[in-house]
């Protein structure tokens, strides 16, 4: 059996209908529910998939908030932040050296004589991606 919506439902009601009537289970449940997911049900969760487990009781509210939206090629936080680095100069530079190796290849001078990495590389790619209209002329 693999991880379908429908085996995951199934999971989730055989568990919780076991947890409210059997409290060693439902012990299991909140201190490990890996063990207890593969105990009612077969089946194996990767210690990688994190379970949270909330014990409901009459005067507590819990609230599942669902999964945030994103655009398709949207990195995460967690992404994000494992490909992050420079700094706000440095892309400012990039960018103003794209803009001047753009213009440049159409002759113009914009005045803008970074002296940073960051302003080099920006010159060299805007002048490769307006070389083939440079060309064109």
């Amino acid at each position: 059996m693999s991880w379908t919506k429908e085996a995951l439902a199934e999971a989730v009601q055989k568990i919780g209908a076991r947890a409210s009537t059997d409290a060693e289970f439902r012990s299991l449940c909140l201190t490990n529910i890996h063990a207890a997911i593969q105990q009612e049900t077969g089946l194996e969760v990767p210690a990688s998939f994190k379970i949270g487990v909330l014990d409901q009781s009459a005067n507590h509210l819990n609230l599942v908030l669902p999964p945030v939206v994103r655009e398709a090629d949207e990195l995460s936080e967690s992404e994000l932040e494992s490909v992050a680095g420079g700094s706000k100069d440095g892309a400012s530079d990039f960018f103003s050296g794209v803009g001047t190796g753009a213009l440049a290849m159409f002759g113009h001078d914009t005045g803008f004589r970074g002296n940073s990495d960051e302003a080099t590389a920006g010159t060299v790619i805007g002048a490769i991606i307006t070389l083939p209209a440079a060309l064109a002329q």
